[in-house]
């Protein structure tokens, strides 16, 4: 569906799409473009002693737009893995240090197992792998002109970086997502896993904070380089926010493993694309919270009471739900009902949308509101 047809429901710029979803740039990518281009620029003006500040800002600005591209190619593998086995994505998205890939919700009645998602997980990481080989090869058989060697060597190297941090058996990461998914395989407990990857993601952040900070500290007599700290806060403080979280520490924690979504949830209605807003109002009115405008089996988005106030001098008989409908963004779809997942859930929901969508055996089971405005 066209931007035109629906109202924003998510940040970022749609570059386009893929195979019918949106590639989306957020932002923050921008500050990861900065960071990459203060960092290479000293070294690369150092290294290419007789080059021009043209040539030097041009291998910047490659290894930039490289390191994106690699990173929205590690997606398209999790996207193009997840659809050889049954599921769809249903967005790309490229944020700071990294990529997600959303996909529909399907369940064990739809012929979805856990070992199709140790693949769709592992798939990404693997891609990143696949660019290393192709650049360790060029590297050493393909002779290039010394600023393209060099764009060539930085982008080698971090697509490998790249598929080593990807596979840490650390949540969200997806050598985490794939553990977590073959211990449900083996045990047949969704729980475990993640239990299994939160553990594993406390024993990653503790590496982390020994090669960063204590060890430097201890071992080698020296401060850490402020730079690598405020790396490896970053890269430690979502595994460690994550782990935290399932693993149900703390007060909050310890609520949220009690969490029910469902207990919250009000009534959903669904309506084609082309119902006329009078059925819309006339559905808000009997008492549904929420009505989902649909494409076949395609989610276009949500109309509520307050996005209905907002309309103004509309011609309710005519004009389409379709029209005039919120965007769903894929952060507003959940299959996590329970516990620390469904609080997740919710968080990243508010942030983005009015209504958290609950589907559970591949069917809409009801709508949270999240507060948001």
């Amino acid at each position: 569906m066209s931007s035109a047809s629906t109202r924003a429901g998510g940040q970022g710029l749609v570059l386009g799409r893929i195979g019918g979803a949106p590639v989306v740039i957020a932002p923050t990518s921008v500050l990861l473009g900065l960071l990459i281009a203060a960092t290479w620029f000293p070294a690369l003006w150092r290294s290419m002693y007789g080059y021009g500040l043209a040539q030097v800002l041009g291998v910047v600005a490659g290894t930039v737009l490289g390191v994106a591209l690699s990173v929205l190619l590690h997606e398209l593998a999790h996207g193009l893995s997840g659809t050889a086995l049954g599921r769809r994505p249903t967005r790309y998205e490229l944020y700071l240090w990294g990529g997600r890939t959303s996909f529909r919700p399907l369940s064990a009645q739809e012929g979805w197992r856990p070992w199709k998602d140790v693949v769709t997980s592992l798939s990404g990481p693997a891609a990143n792998l696949a660019l290393w080989l192709v650049g360790r090869w060029l590297g050493t058989s393909v002779g290039m002109p010394y600023p393209l060697d060099l764009l060539v060597w930085a982008l080698t190297w971090v697509n490998l970086a790249l598929a080593v941090f990807n596979v840490l058996p650390a949540l969200p990461l997806d050598g985490g997502h794939a553990l977590a998914a073959l211990v449900e395989q083996v045990s047949g407990r969704a729980r475990t896993g993640q239990r299994v990857a939160a553990w594993c993601g406390l024993v990653v952040v503790a590496g982390i904070a020994w090669t960063w900070l204590v060890r430097p500290l201890l071992l080698l007599g020296r401060r850490p380089e402020s730079l690598s700290l405020v790396l490896a806060l970053m890269v430690a403080w979502p595994l460690a926010q994550t782990s935290w979280t399932l693993l149900g520490l703390g007060r909050g924690s310890r609520a949220a493993a009690g969490l029910d979504l469902r207990t919250l949830a009000r009534e959903v209605q669904a309506l084609p694309a082309s119902a006329p807003l009078t059925q819309v109002r006339q559905v808000l009115d009997d008492g549904v919270g929420v009505v989902v405008v649909v494409d076949g089996s395609q989610l276009l988005g949500t109309i509520d009471a307050a996005g209905l106030a907002q309309l103004g001098g509309v011609e309710e008989s005519v004009a389409p739900a379709a029209a005039v409908c919120t965007a769903l963004p894929p952060a507003a779809v959940t299959g996590e009902v329970t516990g620390p997942a469904a609080a997740q859930a919710l968080a990243r929901a508010r942030q983005v949308s009015r209504w958290l969508l609950l589907v559970e055996a591949g069917s809409l089971r009801g709508a949270v509101p999240t507060g948001a405005r």
